[in-house]
């Protein structure tokens, strides 16, 4: 069992002792299914799943798709910092909303002793009017200030003076949030906005205002006349404190404003010439691939990319071995099987990296020089939808997003290092299977027998002499000797009174040997597989 300090320490994360307990062991013994953990505690199957499960939602744990189903601890250093973000995110988020959180709960204590008022509807026509209202509302604000109108309506404000207003109660720490239309023909008369507004753009198709101060109240212009008359009557407000109105306002606000670029940004790229920031959708097959090639061919420093594998990507996998033999450094996270496997494999002789997906998904996710971002998720074929943003906010999500499933991924080196490996060992005990049946044996490659526990284990080969029972035999080519002699340290004792090999044509330390002949299990070793094979007989079959 884990010491009991760092148990203890573990529950300072929330954990129950026996989370804490498993947590710690997953911790030391690395990749682990829930059988060893039910094995290891004692426990029934069903209940080690119940606490890895309760460890996976907490993100201690990190599942492993295969059969079985393993399971991996997040680094420890990982959930430190995750717990010391949350308690920092909290600490903000109390410190930020502290008055907000204070004027709510005086307003139900006072609630009890106010007597229910029906809501208002007035009408404003005129601009002096609705000129002289919007001052009203913005000296009424406690918290946020929201506001959408057009360009030419923020300069007249400015001539009204209602921009030094705001630029006040943003210096006494009132939030304004300002939604316009920039550009190129009036982004200079947005600019001073942006020294005391949150300032982002969304397209305006016609002339309209809507202003909502806090939760409380909202000002609606759903047509003006957007001249620069100081006096025109063309312009008509309608004003409620109806809370349905106005929680309805302010919604549609928030909804507008998750989704716009920064005006900052927008402005930028009008300088410059850069793309502007958007979120862009695609509903067809067709509009998805012409996007996806479009960004591969602005890729200058690097692509990293998710697919489920080689056949869902609209372009060929040609391509991007051509980008990044060009310099292009390109990770690739995908699946491979028999049939795309070999494809796959010929990138190893390029810079790409790729890396076998551990999860299971559908999703399409390419990130072009940390600049640009597509999203393909194809639910099925009426529910298609791609989306593509050059929005920081929106690649960086995506970067962390990639950055998971990369860190659980396995280079494709390494796969194709496993597969040789499980080759060669097949090979080597199929020819071991055919020496023992030539001599008379019973034998399978690969083998299973069941314990006295009734649980059942698989070797590399399993041989059987009606004098001599049964022979367990593992096939070591390509790891250490070590980790398979405590691999099978733990099921000796059920299989008694069976006997347990560990053929290698690695060579053995001395203490692996006696850790072997401790657990009652032989070692033979040969260099070459075909002496490893003439080992094994000669050892044996006598």
């Amino acid at each position: 069992m884990a010491s009991e300090g760092i148990v203890n320490r573990l529950k300072d994360f929330g954990l129950e002792e026996e989370e804490a307990e498993v947590y710690a062991f997953l911790s030391a013994s690395g990749l682990t299914s829930a059988r060893m953990v039910a094995r290891r505690f004692d426990v029934n199957r069903m209940k080690a799943y119940r606490i890895l499960k309760t460890l996976e939602d907490k993100e201690l744990v990190q599942k492993v798709m295969g059969r079985p189903v393993k399971f991996t601890a997040t680094p420890i250093q990982r959930v430190i910092e995750s717990h010391l973000t949350g308690l920092r995110r909290t600490l903000t988020d109390l410190e930020g909303n502290k008055e907000t959180i204070i004027r709510d709960w005086e307003k139900l204590a006072r609630g009890a002793e106010q007597v229910a008022r029906e809501p208002k509807f007035r009408i404003f026509q005129g601009r002096q009017q609705v000129f002289e209202l919007l001052l009203e509302m913005f000296e009424r604000a406690h918290d946020t200030i929201r506001l959408v109108t057009t360009t030419n309506d923020l300069v007249r404000l400015s001539l009204w003076g209602l921009d030094d207003r705001l630029r006040a109660l943003n210096s006494k720490g009132k939030r304004i949030r300002v939604l316009t239309q920039v550009d190129t023909a009036n982004w200079k008369e947005v600019k001073p906005y942006s020294s005391f507004a949150e300032t982002r753009h969304i397209p305006l198709h016609t002339s309209i205002r809507f202003a909502i101060i806090d939760g409380e109240e909202a000002l609606t212009t759903v047509a003006m006349d957007d001249s620069m008359s100081m006096t025109t009557n063309e312009d008509t407000g309608l004003w409620t404190d109806a809370p349905s109105y106005v929680t309805a306002m302010r919604i549609f606000f928030d909804a507008l404003w998750s989704l716009a670029p920064d005006a900052e940004s927008v402005m930028q790229s009008l300088r410059t010439g850069e793309p502007a920031p958007e979120i862009r959708t695609y509903t067809t097959q067709e509009e998805y691939a012409s996007t996806f090639r479009e960004m591969l061919a602005k890729a200058g420093r690097s692509i990293d990319l998710i697919a489920k594998d080689i056949t869902t990507l609209p372009v060929p996998l040609k391509e991007l071995e051509t980008l990044a033999t060009n310099g292009v450094n390109i990770r690739f996270l995908t699946h491979t099987d028999e049939k795309t496997l070999p494809e796959v494999s010929k990138v190893t002789d390029t810079p790409m990296a790729v890396s076998e997906n551990a999860a299971v998904t559908d999703l399409v996710l390419l990130t072009v020089d940390d600049k640009e971002v597509l999203l393909n998720v194809p639910y099925d074929e009426a529910q298609k939808r791609t989306v593509c943003s050059n929005m920081p906010a929106f690649v960086s999500i995506i970067q962390l997003v990639f950055k998971d499933y990369w860190d659980l991924g396995k280079p494709l080196q390494e796969r194709l290092r496993l597969d040789a490996q499980l080759k060669r060992v097949e090979l080597v005990a199929d020819k071991i299977r055919a020496g023992f049946e030539k001599a008379g044996w019973a034998a399978k490659a690969p083998g299973t027998i069941r314990g006295t526990s009734s649980k059942t284990y698989t070797f590399d080969v399993l041989a059987k002499s009606p004098t001599r029972g049964n022979l367990c035999i593992d096939i070591v080519v390509d790891e250490s000797v070590f980790k398979k002699v405590i691999e099978r340290s733990n099921i000796v004792s059920d299989l008694a009174p069976n006997s347990c090999f560990i053929a290698s044509t690695i060579p053995f330390r001395t203490d692996e040997l006696r850790l072997a002949e401790l657990y009652r299990i032989s070692i033979i070793y040969s260099d070459t597989e075909d002496g490893l094979v003439s080992a094994v007989l000669g050892v044996i079959i006598k």
